[in-house]
């Protein structure tokens, strides 16, 4: 009798954020009746079996911010965005430019709303920048009308999903499959056309919902130093928007069971120290600005020279490291011509 073998199914699903490999199975049939099976059979039946797993994927999968962007009538296909900027999930992504798990660059995080300052850096608060990548992808879904073009912007940035659109003369307001194909050849490695894995997430729940620390906003101002050595607090996942290059803080999260009465006892220091602070750098920006103003006077300052027998605007122009035209403006000449004794005005170049 007969074998027929059905060869090893590896297929990539392009069109789903979440992409599943089917990786199959060496099966031997003795039915001879199996060689009758159409082609077209055998693809819907392989077909049906990735769509199965796809969706069984799909559902085993919940991260914190799903409910949020359910309220912004996003699916949850945009939920694993991150997966695609940032592989490993690192709350402290940072490629030099896009920051934070969601990679949002300072343009739009500041557009949205975030805080970026030298000491603070929002878009590492993995709730707030979550609410701000819905907000994004909610205004990028509603401009372009399609969930893949959306997400390709996102991921990809505008820019560049407009440049290869322009090249092969698509209308993003108006994809069809043949284009989405299109622009995923063409996109770079990490767009969502690509066979992701994702890992066990279940720590980003507690760093989202700040489980087991409360906002809390000081009296005044603590020098960051003071409160790593005095009370301890924790400047990791649950004060990740606090750079390192932070001095001063005024709010961060502090833990549930934290006695507040324990910051009366430092405040007292602290003001004095703030207080030193300012007048110091009170003191720098006035030495600071008598600098500049210094400079634009000197840069100001006009020499007068009188013109002596051979003078020429050439040589005087050259001995003042200037420029003739310069002269004739600076003197409303209309001409070379110059006759002994004029005064000449020279401004510092």
């Amino acid at each position: 009798m007969q074998k027929y073998h059905i060869f090893i199914l590896h297929k990539i699903l392009k069109y789903e954020l979440f992409l599943v490999t089917l990786q199959g199975f060496c099966t031997y049939f003795q039915h001879s009746n199996f060689q009758r099976l159409s082609i077209t059979v055998k693809r819907i039946i392989i077909a049906l079996l990735y769509i199965s797993i796809a969706i069984e994927s799909f559902a085993n999968i919940t991260l914190p911010w799903d409910s949020l962007f359910s309220n912004y009538g996003l699916s949850n296909s945009m939920s694993i965005i991150p997966a695609y900027i940032n592989p490993t999930f690192d709350l402290q992504y940072n490629n030099g430019y896009s920051a934070g798990l969601w990679g949002l660059t300072p343009p739009i995080a500041r557009k949205y709303g975030l805080k970026i300052t030298e000491e603070i850096d929002e878009r590492y608060d993995l709730q707030l920048s979550s609410i701000v990548a819905a907000k994004y992808l909610k205004d990028l879904l509603a401009y372009y009308g399609n969930e893949d073009i959306a997400k390709f912007a996102y991921i990809n940035g505008a820019s560049l999903i407009v440049e290869i659109a322009s090249i092969y003369n698509i209308d993003l307001h108006n994809t069809s499959e043949d284009d989405i194909k299109k622009l995923c050849s063409h996109l770079p490695k990490n767009s969502i056309c690509d066979t992701i894995t994702i890992e066990n997430t279940n720590y980003l729940d507690s760093a989202f919902n700040h489980t087991g620390y409360i906002k809390y906003k000081f009296n005044h101002p603590i020098r960051k130093t003071t409160l790593q050595d005095s009370i301890f607090f924790s400047f990791g996942l649950a004060n990740a928007q606090i750079l390192p290059s932070a001095r001063w803080i005024s709010e961060m999260f502090i833990p549930e069971t934290f006695n507040k009465a324990m910051l009366d006892t430092i405040y007292e220091n602290e003001i004095i120290a703030y207080n030193e602070e300012l007048v110091a750098i009170e003191k720098t920006n006035i030495a600071q600005e008598k600098k500049r103003i210094a400079a634009i006077k000197k840069a100001n300052a006009v020499k007068i020279y009188v013109v002596k027998s051979g003078d020429t605007l050439g040589h005087i122009a050259k001995r003042h490291k200037v420029t003739v035209t310069q002269l004739k403006k600076w003197n409303g000449l209309k001409s070379d011509f110059l006759r002994v004794g004029q005064k000449i005005k020279i401004h510092n170049s």
